[in-house]
């Protein structure tokens, strides 16, 4: 057992190793695409060259919006029909097919549960293979780690474009005010702002103007917009621009307005992030403390642990371990999760 340690301890630094040389390696990399940009644009303009430049970005742009708008029309949940009935049935598989479109992944959801299956089989194997043998807790733990990779990845590319938009927004809101106070309508506004501003907040711009041209109610493209693109900021631009149409007043300002409390919440945001940073870590820290000590001792020394996994004493000691794992993660995220 001390051997397999032993090699597990290798294996891992070597990946550390090598993970911190491609970090190194790619941010160099960055800085030299970065650089490497900037010259070639300089010496563009120089040779009055910056249309064509301006054109090859402009039709990476038109690509990838025809690729949203083909993840878009993909509205069947599976290829089997009555599979496809049973799954539009199900809020969870409506918001799974909603974080696919989202990242334009070409799955449907009933294709993605199957890869997490995939997934979660091929870990109960590999524990199989290691340990030359069944051994229950080891599978378990290997079949939901990989099994939960796919949903866990879809999350953070749903996040981080969320961040994204909502970083963009002050300054889509800003053009578009502007656009107005220009003598343009909304809806030339909101094509102008989806024509200007970067993915993804002119993709989602464009969506909204493609509504609207199409013969949608301002409502419905504000509700699909909200369903889209799930955050207090855009439910805020909705619910506004709505009660700005029923009601009337001065469009500019109450786009203005809003800008700034957008604004004026990130900054509020940054500051509770930085204060409550040193909380969410140690009860990361506690939380898997426990975990990782009950791994180890089982990996070095099965005899040991093996009881409480034989004996009901043992299942309920790890029922009440694991309640109380849980009640302990939900206060400290109760006290650390500041909404704002």
């Amino acid at each position: 057992m001390g051997d397999v340690v032993i090699i597990a301890l290798v294996v891992s630094s070597v990946a550390f190793a090598a993970l911190g040389v491609w970090l190194l390696a790619a941010q160099r990399t960055s800085k030299r695409s970065r650089l490497a940009t900037r010259l070639r644009g300089v010496k563009q303009v120089k040779r009055y060259e910056l249309g064509d430049t301006l054109a090859e970005s402009r039709e990476q742009q038109l690509k990838k919006r025809e690729e949203r708008k083909e993840a878009l029309k993909r509205q069947a949940f599976s290829d089997i029909p009555a599979l496809d009935r049973v799954l539009k049935k199900s809020s969870f598989a409506e918001k799974l097919n909603g974080m696919l479109i989202q990242v334009q992944l070409p799955l449907t959801v009933t294709a993605f549960v199957a890869l997490c299956c995939l997934l979660g089989v091929m870990g109960v194997l590999v524990t199989v293979i290691w340990r030359r043998e069944f051994d229950p807790l080891m599978a378990l733990i290997f079949g939901v780690t990989l099994g939960v990779m796919p949903y866990a990845f879809l999350r953070v590319k749903v996040a981080r474009r969320l961040k994204r938009f909502g970083t963009q927004l002050p300054d889509a809101l800003d053009l578009l005010s502007s656009s107005v106070k220009a003598g343009q309508s909304l809806n030339a506004a909101i094509q102008n702002v989806a024509d200007e501003m970067p993915d993804p907040v002119g993709d989602e711009f464009k969506i909204l103007a493609d509504e609207l041209t199409f013969g949608v109610t301002f409502e419905n493209a504000l509700q699909h917009l909200t369903i889209r693109i799930s955050t207090p900021d855009v439910k805020f631009f909705a619910t506004a621009m709505v009660i700005q149409k029923e009601v009337g007043g001065n469009l500019s300002e109450v786009i203005d307005g809003l800008q700034k409390t957008i604004r004026e919440r990130f900054r509020i945001l940054g500051q509770v992030k930085t204060l409550t940073a040193q909380g969410k870590l140690s009860g990361l820290i506690v939380g898997l403390l426990p975990v990782a000590l009950l791994i180890l001792i089982y990996v070095l020394n099965r005899e040991y642990m093996i009881g409480l996994f034989t004996t009901k004493l043992g299942h309920i000691l790890l029922g009440v371990a694991a309640g109380l794992e849980l009640l302990g993660a939900l206060l400290i995220r109760k006290i650390v999760k500041i909404k704002v």
